[in-house]
């Protein structure tokens, strides 16, 4: 058995101590919430969410929808990496669904790259529909820290 330290627990209990962001330890969680009512929206149409600051570090994305129809998926990202925060899941068929990159879902969430992702500029927040037309709400939490 191994006992280990994380990177910033390394840090801080340094001799001497090292500097750690105050984004990731301390730091205050900012929230950018934004709702879409689609109506017959085509597959792989995109949906511009919100828009988060330069040098915000990414905490979570959570999606939480109506019933927009069988064989639909929705993923969300930004210019760089259209799934960034969430790869495609679906099917949304079922009112009420969430969707978050550290909570889960019924639904696989391989989108590992977007956990602490830090921006390097204004980033917009993109959620790109795929498998069928859709209809019903979309909400979207952006939870993320700037210090």
């Amino acid at each position: 058995m191994a006992s280990v330290k994380s990177v910033n627990y390394t840090k801080i209990t340094a001799d001497p101590i090292e500097k750690v962001d105050s984004e990731v330890l301390g730091g205050k969680i900012r929230v950018s919430y934004d709702n879409y009512e689609a109506s017959s929206l085509a597959s792989g149409s995109d949906i511009t969410i919100g828009r988060i600051p330069t040098n915000a570090t990414i905490m979570d994305v959570v999606l939480k929808c109506d019933a927009l129809g069988g064989s639909s998926t929705l993923k969300v990202g930004d210019a760089g990496d259209d799934d960034r925060y969430l790869a495609a899941v679906g099917t949304w068929n079922a009112a009420g669904q969430t969707q978050s990159m550290l909570g889960g879902s019924t639904a696989a969430n391989t989108a590992m790259t977007g956990l602490g992702y830090r921006t390097t500029a204004e980033t917009d927040i993109v959620i790109t529909t795929g498998g069928a037309t859709i209809s019903g709400s979309i909400h979207c939490w952006v939870m993320y820290t700037v210090e």
